[in-house]
């Protein structure tokens, strides 16, 4: 096998897809400890990779600066020479950068387009295996030596990210004597989130049922909405006021997350913390399950038109959204009994 002495690792976005590269982040870092490992991300997500230890070197793209920006960046990439460039995005931008850096070897995991079209055009499954998306970013290196370690994926919180995190808990008046619950109701697309409405209910019951305090975890988009869910029943609202980092932060301290299919989800799996997945209009087929074996998933199953997607829309191809109104407050109550 040829030394392995640099490694480029290279996934621009979302939240929760780079988060699940930090499974394969922490494999090339055992297989390779003395390795470089930068990794090429989009700016708005670079505090993410505040929360992993295994990267040598964040390199960010700005896209508002368009083409030239990742010009740019090839450049800069290109002095460094790396052994090895895993293309864990798949794109345009992404095969252009590790086709052009002068890499000795390029390696591209699988995203099995053709059967995620087979799937959601005709509903009929043709995938071998479930194979969630974190093991097919680690088989992408695995020409190189790296296998799955058996353990999932990984953030840590800094020791003074984590303290200032707890005076602002502290502050709020939430108290770590009682058990903490968050919530994170947005999602990128309209069809993949439950409604406010159940949310707010959710809320509720939770205090109620559980005797346990409620935060709201969202991006400013979100602040309006979680803002309404928290005024419910005296929940705390920090939406639109954390970066990512902070919103990692907060997630380990909590004990138990409900989300929709969204990054927050896998952040919080990647804390260890398990999760309460609300998914709709996706299957478990395209590999963004829940992970964790604690996890649990509320979804109504067989119904004849799911999935009608993988990444989400902003609209029900049949519209009436039973996917996700099927999904019932206490359903969810049912699955977070015991957790």
């Amino acid at each position: 096998m040829p030394t392995v002495n640099k490694i480029l690792v290279f996934r621009l976005s979302s939240i929760g897809d780079i988060v699940l590269t930090t499974a394969l982040l922490r494999c090339l870092r055992n297989t390779f400890p003395d390795a470089q490992i930068d990794f090429v991300v989009k700016k708005q997500f670079a505090d993410i990779l505040r929360c992993v230890p295994f990267v040598s070197n964040v390199v960010e793209l700005d896209s508002k600066k368009g083409f030239s920006e990742l010009l740019a960046i090839r450049n800069q990439l290109r002095n460094e020479q790396y052994d090895v460039a895993l293309d864990i995005h798949k794109n345009w931008r992404s095969l252009f950068v590790c086709n052009t850096i002068g890499a000795k070897q390029v390696f591209r995991f699988n995203k099995h387009v053709f059967r995620r079209w087979v799937l959601t055009t005709f509903h009929k499954d043709i995938y071998n295996e479930v194979r969630p998306v974190y093991l097919r970013f680690i088989d992408a290196a695995k020409q190189i030596g790296v296998a799955p370690d058996g353990k999932y994926t990984e953030l840590v919180v800094p020791e003074q990210l984590g303290k200032s995190m707890k005076d602002i808990f502290v502050q709020a008046n939430i108290s770590f004597e009682k058990r903490i619950i968050a919530l994170c109701p947005g999602a990128s697309f309209s069809n993949k989130q439950w409604q406010v409405e159940k949310f707010q209910q959710l809320a509720k019951r939770i205090v109620l049922d559980f005797d346990a305090q409620v935060i709201l975890l969202g991006g400013k988009k979100e602040s309006e909405m979680c803002e309404s869910i928290a005024n419910e029943r005296g929940a705390v609202s920090f939406a639109g006021k954390f970066d990512l980092s902070q919103s990692i932060a907060a997630l380990s301290m909590v004990s138990l997350t409900v989300a929709n299919d969204t990054g927050m989800l896998h952040v919080s799996e990647a804390l260890g913390v398990p999760v309460v997945g609300i998914y709709g209009p996706t299957a478990r087929q395209f590999g963004y399950f829940p992970i964790l074996p604690q996890s649990k998933v509320a979804q109504i199953d067989n119904l004849p038109c799911r999935p009608c997607t993988k990444m989400g829309m902003n609209h029900c191809p049949k519209k009436h959204f039973s996917c996700m109104n099927d999904i019932s407050v206490d359903m969810v109550l049912a699955l977070m009994r015991g957790m």
